[in-house]
């Protein structure tokens, strides 16, 4: 028997949980997605013990880019209950193209719609938001007895935890319908209309006040002001929950243990894929647009960076410097205590501090580095990197110094484009974004300082800015040790 569903009030977010600023801003529509495909995720079964014949336990994530503390916590709290015999397949459905998403309450309403379609009308699936974390196994929801049903929800007008059979529901839901129809009551309505709907226990999904302690096995943050992780701080004047701490308990936890859904050791597909491409343009250039090799990522964006970094070597004393991302590194002179041409440098103004260089994509500075350095720069790098690797990226980068850390990033797109036609700025997100970023990583390292400078287009950048940025860039500065946070430098 379906259970009886809450006023919309009950976790209603109004208008006087928004701030001043946020209720005058024009609203904007939400920009087309870029992603051809979910991301995903995978969990293989635990080394050493014996896999099981299951089938993975495939799971769709709906998500948008200022909820990646929740991403993290989503996965680490499946990787606490998990089967360790089963793999779990993760996707993540985020800024998908094709969707016009105008109108969505978030920046993933409609993806579950989408689900059967980009699960290949096969199998099963099971759909979350992204406020959840999972307090009991996932496998124990998927492997539900559905009882001929192509769908269960705790009620016939929940659907932010879903239980699809794909091959049911592939001749309920089509892809576009979901990447055009907005009204959450057209999708509810086909599945009653089918016979298809099913009930799913509660425990499945207790939003907020309805935990229960020992007895529910999936906790859903659903009241957007009171969210412990405060994704839309510009937006919101958020207030405090009753379990935030259940939620920080697990985020110091995968903190703890410097947990990161993708690592060095396991990028991205799209870092991979790259990787490969910037390792070739470093070595024929473009020659479609004219680029040598020699005039390709030289390294020549350090220059707007180089009194900035210059005070923060005077401030800390640094005596070494590690380059994220040098590319050529041109700028540079070569280091009077090392051979010509080696990967060591040195920089007018840095006063005896010794550069060493690391580029991933260009083959004489791709070898292994040191294990600290007094410094960590990296400028013209951040935003070629896919947003899922930007965490483990930035955790490298923090775990490699043992005074500073300065970053740059810029928050447009670029005018170049890549090999394969895709932007060559494949992160662009707001200056606020990246700080959170940031912050969140300098979390686990207290004693490191930072600096962070983003790059926005803009009519009012200063006109004397010009001889050292591009037209139109103007530059903002964030600072701070730890997890402190301070606007100016």
């Amino acid at each position: 028997m379906a259970q009886p569903a809450l006023a919309k009030t009950a976790f209603k977010t109004t208008y006087r949980h928004r701030k001043i600023s946020a209720l005058l801003r024009r609203e904007k529509e939400r920009p087309a997605g870029d992603r051809q495909r979910p991301v995903l995720v995978r969990l293989e079964p635990v080394a050493g013990v014996t896999p099981s014949d299951q089938p993975p336990v495939r799971i769709f994530l709906g998500t948008e880019p200022p909820q990646y503390r929740a991403e993290r916590v989503f996965v680490w709290s499946i990787l606490q209950v998990r089967d360790p015999a089963r793999a779990y397949e993760i996707h993540f459905m985020k800024d998908l193209e094709g969707f016009n998403r105008s109108g969505w309450k978030t920046g993933f309403t409609n993806y579950r719609y989408a689900i059967p379609a980009l699960a290949g009308g096969s199998g099963r699936a099971i759909y979350n938001d992204v406020d959840q974390i999972y307090l009991a196994d996932p496998a124990e929801l998927f492997d539900s007895d559905m009882q001929g049903a192509g769908l269960l929800s705790i009620d016939d007008r929940e659907t932010s935890v879903l239980l699809l059979d794909c091959a049911k529901m592939i001749e309920v839901w089509t892809l576009v319908e979901a990447q055009t129809i907005h009204k959450h009551k057209y999708f509810r309505t086909k599945v009653h209309d089918a016979g298809l709907w099913g009930n799913m226990a509660a425990a499945w999904n207790a939003r907020d006040f309805e935990y229960v302690l020992d007895q529910s096995k999936l906790l859903h943050f659903t009241t957007l002001h009171k969210q412990p992780w405060e994704p839309f701080p510009g937006e919101l004047k958020y207030e405090g929950h009753d379990l935030a701490g259940l939620w920080r308990d697990m985020e110091r936890a995968a903190d703890a243990a410097g947990f990161q859904i993708f690592t060095k050791e396991r990028p991205s597909e799209r870092y991979q894929e790259l990787l490969q491409l910037y390792r070739r343009m470093h070595e024929v250039g473009r020659p479609e647009t004219g680029h040598g090799a020699k005039q390709t990522y030289a390294g020549r964006s350090l220059t707007e960076h180089i009194e900035p970094i210059a005070r923060l070597v005077r401030e800390t004393g640094a005596r070494t410097i590690l380059d994220y991302g040098s590319g050529k590194a041109v700028l540079y002179r070569d280091s009077p205590a090392h051979e010509p041409g080696s990967r060591y440098k040195v920089m007018a103004g840095w006063d005896d501090v010794t550069i060493t260089c690391y580029d991933p994509g260009h083959e004489p500075f791709a070898a292994p580095y040191e294990a600290a350095y007094d410094g960590v720069i990296t400028t013209d790098v951040l935003e070629h990197i896919p947003e899922e690797d930007i965490p483990w990226v930035l955790d490298e980068i923090f775990g490699h110094t043992r005074k500073f850390v300065y970053g740059a990033a810029a928050c447009h797109s670029a005018q170049k484009r890549l090999p394969d036609g895709s932007n060559a700025h494949c992160t662009v997100q707001p200056p606020e974004w990246w700080c959170g970023q940031m912050a969140a990583v300098a979390r686990r390292h207290p004693a490191v300082r930072w600096v962070l400078c983003t790059q926005e287009k803009s009519a009012f950048a200063f006109r004397q800015r010009k001889r050292l940025t591009k037209k139109g860039i103007r530059n903002r500065f964030f600072a701070g040790i730890g997890s402190a946070v301070a606007k100016g430098f």
